[in-house]
């Protein structure tokens, strides 16, 4: 299945991954440019408002300053076939995106992968065992284990006994001293009878999503590539990402290379959800990849973007 977008450079079209058809989405861009940005979609199935939306707007970003733009429903997502698989198992799908994206521009020699929250992991797991991958452009990264979502969790309460708002709730009774009480009994139950330790999230004997945290680790270290790293200011996810990367001397090695990147969002939440935030982040990634590859994309043209995107967003994609 092939079908043009009359008017807009951006092509539909079906690609296989082993034995399912998966449906891929090409902003063509300037063939001038021989890097291309491959987006992977993020969290599970879902319907193209909100964040699948944002990326139709990327596409339509970065390929009218010349950037080559693919995206892709894998596996299990969007109008994809077979089954869902999560973040920690998208290798193949990403592999088999790449191989279609350079069929359909040539041009392409090296691909950034693109992804926000679980699929911002997966690609920076993912992107050394993929040679054609040359950067990483990483949205709030999902890095959540037990011990970093406790720690964040506490320093966030603590920091609120420093807030005049919550002694105003206090003294009001704004706060309900029984479901209070009901929470701490339930964290208590649950320290109790926690699962053993070698069961936890994150730890080495697990498997799939469960070790997903030794994987991205070794991805971090083992990737030569370009990172840009686009966390949000407004997301305590975030947070438990930073208390990862400085939970011991190994990760702030491989999070600190030189290599490496990092562009704080003003406003930005999750999946930068505001206008806003939108275009600060997607300003933010266009300038750090004209940049980061100033030989291999096109003089970005400042004027006309915008009023490009309002009249392709009435195109349903």
């Amino acid at each position: 299945m092939t079908d043009t977008i009359s008017g807009q450079g951006e092509v539909a079209f079906a690609f296989k991954c082993h034995e399912d058809e998966l449906i891929g989405f090409l902003h063509a861009g300037d063939q001038r440019c021989d890097i291309g940005v491959l987006t992977l979609v993020a969290g599970g199935p879902q319907y193209r408002g909100g964040v699948g939306r944002q990326l139709v707007n990327l596409g339509r970003r970065l390929s009218s300053e010349g950037i080559p733009v693919m995206r892709f429903d894998h596996r299990g997502t969007g109008d994809s076939e077979g089954s869902f698989r999560r973040f920690s198992a998208m290798c193949d799908d990403i592999a088999a995106a790449i191989r279609e994206f350079r069929i359909r521009a040539p041009h392409v020699r090296g691909v950034i992968l693109w992804g926000g929250c679980d699929s911002a992991t997966s690609a920076l797991i993912n992107a050394h065992k993929l040679p054609e991958v040359i950067s990483v452009i990483a949205g709030n990264p999902f890095a959540s284990s037990p011990v970093t979502s406790r720690k964040v969790a506490r320093k966030h309460y603590l920091s609120r006994l420093g807030h005049a708002s919550f002694w105003k709730k206090a003294v009001r009774m704004e706060y309900n001293p029984v479901d209070y009480a009901a929470a701490a009994l339930r964290k208590s139950w649950g320290k109790i009878h926690k699962i053993p330790r070698d069961r936890e999230p994150g730890r080495q004997t697990g498997t799939g999503d469960d070790n997903f945290i030794n994987d991205l680790l070794t991805g971090l270290q083992n990737f030569d590539g370009k990172v840009l790293f686009l966390m949000g200011d407004r997301f305590l996810l975030s947070d438990e990402f930073d208390a990862l990367m400085d939970s011991s001397p190994g990760w702030r090695s491989a999070y600190g290379k030189s290599t490496h990147d990092r562009i704080d969002i003003q406003g930005g939440d999750q999946v930068f959800s505001s206008t806003q935030a939108q275009d600060r982040m997607f300003d933010a990634a266009s300038e750090w990849i004209h940049g980061a590859f100033p030989e291999s994309v096109p003089s970005k043209d400042p004027s006309g973007w915008r009023q490009n995107a309002q009249e392709q967003e009435q195109t349903p994609v």
